[in-house]
């Protein structure tokens, strides 16, 4: 049954449904960083411009502004278990139609599995985040938000790992079509979990009033709610600095590893991914708290991930460089479980909105600090365009956290939801 129910209060049972859920987001997580590599590849393989393949990651970059630029209106307005499996079998059509096209007509293909990449990929991830505290009820979201980030530390590592490797033994077809059947998977796994999603927020009369009412009323909303204003704000700038060193490093390892770059670039994210696989374990045991510790420790992570993505790109030992990386990865999926959890204690629609918001942020930081880097790396090192970027995350995430703590009251507010199951 793919319609949405209202939601009963959560039982333990909703909570391991909801590591089935995990699982089936984990497999199409997979199948999204595995297309990432392997989609990249093919367009610079087939138009051999480095150009082309910036143009076609704008595009998924772009659509997935417009998706979180919408993302609120679909989670408040449609039926969210529908709208989930729907993404997911739309980019397993795309996947199958564009493998089994051939080698010649691929190319004109692209801009459709941009654009559907782009917006599906998001859609869904705002749809799932805005229901996790109506999933697994508002006190185990802290747990479940680990339990996706660490789903998603493992998709990245072995989808990373996987990519490259599995274009080369079976080719691009093979390769789409595995990808393919990741989403079919995930949209398995939706139908077959008896998790009750949200009801959609009324009918349109009552949820709808045009675009012009609806942003009004999400701006009503971030007034009303200054502290997710920030950690979107905070969180465009995150996307900004993040920017430099994914396109920073390539270039760094030609430079410090000539004779076998690709293993120092394993080796870098790898590192990183196993601290974003740990990072559940370390939030768990930090929060303990007010509400207002989220939002510090929102800011403390995100200043600590940039903090060691400029360490690993300094002239330091191999070894130090993974060490730091891994204290990246632990701040970033720190950052990203503090943000969910915090987004989430607000109520709907306006948690809906709020993703969305996240969304088109993460975005078009990203998108413009692509632009930036990619043109400083013509003239700087990557050392001198990491610092430069992720030092204004720095400061910025600094600057908050003085300000708040500076201006908190004595009084504590909403507890900080348990981990334990």
């Amino acid at each position: 049954m793919t319609t949405d129910a209202p939601v009963a209060a959560p039982k333990t049972a909703d909570m391991r449904r909801f590591q089935v859920l995990v699982a089936g987001n984990a497999a199409s997580s997979f199948g999204s960083f595995l297309n990432m590599v392997a989609l990249h590849l093919f367009v610079y393989e087939a138009t051999g411009s480095a150009f082309a393949t910036g143009v076609f990651l704008m595009v998924r970059m772009a659509c997935g502004f417009v998706a979180g630029l919408l993302g609120g209106v679909v989670a408040t307005r449609l039926p969210r278990k529908a709208v989930m499996i729907t993404c997911d079998v739309l980019q397993a059509v795309v996947l199958v139609v564009f493998a089994l096209l051939p080698s010649s007509a691929r190319v004109h293909m692209l801009p459709v599995v941009a654009v559907s990449i782009g917006l599906l990929t998001t859609t869904s991830g705002v749809v799932l985040r805005s229901s996790v505290p109506d999933l697994v009820g508002p006190d185990n979201r802290l747990r479940a938000n680990g339990l996706l980030v660490t789903g998603r530390a493992a998709s990245m590592a072995v989808g990373f790992a996987c990519g490259a490797v599995l274009v080369s033994a079976v080719g691009y077809q093979v390769a789409f079509l595995i990808d393919a059947g990741t989403f079919l998977v995930s949209a398995a796994v939706l139908v077959c979990t008896p998790l009750r999603f949200p009801a959609r927020g009324g009918s349109a009369r009552t949820t709808g009033g045009g675009f012009r009412s609806r942003r009004r009323a999400v701006v009503a909303a971030l007034v009303a709610a200054p502290a997710v204003l920030v950690i979107v704000s905070i969180r465009a700038v995150d996307a900004f600095g993040s920017a430099s060193h994914q396109v920073g490093v390539p270039v760094h390892a030609t430079q410090v590893s000539p004779d076998d770059p690709a293993s120092f670039v394993g080796g870098f994210w790898a590192a990183w991914a196993v601290g974003l696989f740990a990072a559940h374990q370390v939030a768990s045991r930090f929060y303990r708290g007010d509400q207002r510790r989220v939002e510090w420790a929102f800011a403390v992570g995100t200043a600590t991930m940039s903090l060691a993505f400029i360490a690993a790109f300094t002239d330091i030992g191999y070894l130090w460089v993974l060490l730091v990386l891994l204290v990246a990865g632990m701040a970033d999926g720190f950052t990203e479980i503090s943000y969910t959890t915090r987004v989430q204690a607000e109520p709907e629609p306006a948690r809906g909105h709020f993703f969305g918001l996240t969304a088109m942020a993460e975005n078009a930081g990203f998108g413009v600090g692509v632009l930036v880097a990619g043109g400083l790396l013509e003239v700087w090192r990557p050392f001198a365009v990491v610092a430069l970027l992720h030092g204004v995350v720095v400061v910025i995430a600094l600057t908050y956290l003085v300000v708040a703590v500076a201006r908190s009251p004595r009084s504590t507010g909403e507890p900080i939801p348990s981990s334990r199951s």
